[in-house]
């Protein structure tokens, strides 16, 4: 039975994964990391994303890995293929990695139905028939996809290094890396040249900059040359929004939504639409966190100068924390004052607040 596909917690794993479930994304990433000849050999139309890939729970938890099955082009064979993303080095890599390529080759094992060798006969004088040839395993090709803040990235990627191994024995076993992609290595010249995996790998490179803006902007203006505008196109557009507002850092909100009126359309309508709903988004939680905020004041002066008095004081101040998240998220002092039901003067008091 197939199992619904892993939601990873990272934001990043999440923008990752939602990436590559678009064809073209994943297509692109063959096209550009695989080795050649592997990339060669694939019947690319017959690439499926599997979602039942995971072993245990314990495996669903601690990776955050995609595989893909795809025929060889002109063979009566198959090979999978499992991408690993990460964004924090890991000294173990290779046997994480090892686990998870192992326990796919056993999953196949159990999913493999018994072969009889014989037929039955209903003479003992009958001739054996033929013994069926036993079916071999798929292979499987592991690469990881890096964006971590160190880089390059600082650990071994030989399995045979992980070992305190003086007589070499692992060595002997395990002879080659896993393959490794570090997108911090890669100048963006390169990767404009990658279509839509560049797009996402860019996006993973600097979504920790000072301020996202300026490449986000870049981004948008790429995308307009990937599609003539279908759902899927607009589909990785808004997941793109989604993580690099939501994730990266964005200095001035107003200056940035300014900006995007430049952009084509429908790129510029999308970005206005999810850039509105992410405001709400902030402002519901600034007012959700102030009145949390200001029930726990008004509670505790509250026992002091009595029921009344406290939930008073702890509504005006879930209003004053209101005001001050919006503050921070430079919002007018119009719409402030309108949302939260202080006066012009308050709101401007607090905003002077935030200047020393």
């Amino acid at each position: 039975m197939t199992q619904p596909p892993h939601k990873p917690h990272n934001p990043h794993d999440r923008f990752f994964r939602s990436a590559m479930e678009n064809r073209s994304v994943a297509l692109d990433f063959m096209r550009y990391y695989l080795p050649e000849p592997v990339f060669q050999a694939l019947d690319t139309d017959s690439l499926i994303l599997q979602h039942d890939s995971y072993i245990d729970t314990e495996l669903a938890e601690s990776l955050s890995d995609l595989v893909y099955h795809c025929q060889l082009a002109g063979e009566e064979a198959c090979i999978s293929i499992l991408i690993e993303h990460q964004s924090r080095p890991d000294a173990f890599m290779p046997v994480r990695i090892g686990h998870y390529l192992f326990s796919l080759l056993t999953k196949q094992l159990k999913q493999r139905q018994p072969h009889s060798t014989a037929t039955e006969s209903t003479t003992p004088l009958m001739a054996p028939t033929k013994k069926v040839p036993r079916r071999l395993l798929t292979p499987v090709y592991a690469l990881v996809f890096y964006h971590g803040q160190t880089s390059p990235y600082p650990y071994s990627l030989h399995l045979a290094d992980c070992f305190n191994d003086p007589l070499k024995l692992m060595t002997e076993l395990f002879q080659r890396p896993i393959a490794l992609i570090d997108i911090n290595q890669l100048p963006d010249d390169q990767l404009k040249q990658q279509h839509w995996i560049g797009i996402v790998a860019r996006a993973l490179k600097h979504i920790r900059a000072a301020d996202i803006s300026p490449y986000l902007l870049d981004l948008l203006q790429d995308c307009e040359g990937l599609d003539d505008h279908s759902n899927q196109w607009l589909d990785f557009i808004r997941t793109l929004l989604h993580y690099a507002i939501g994730t990266g850092n964005v200095i001035d909100l107003e200056q940035l939504v300014e900006s995007s009126q430049q952009l084509p359309q429908p790129i510029g309508d999308t970005f206005m639409t999810i850039a509105e709903q992410l405001e709400a988004r902030g402002i519901e939680k600034g007012k959700a966190q102030g009145e949390a905020r200001g029930l726990e004041l008004g509670e505790a002066r509250g026992l002091e100068l009595g029921e009344a008095r406290g939930l008073e004081l702890g509504r005006y101040e879930a209003q004053k924390t209101t005001a001050l998240n919006m503050l921070k998220e430079s919002l007018p002092v119009d719409l402030i004052t309108k949302i939260t039901g202080l006066s012009q003067l308050e709101v401007e008091t607090l905003q002077q607040s935030l200047q020393h």
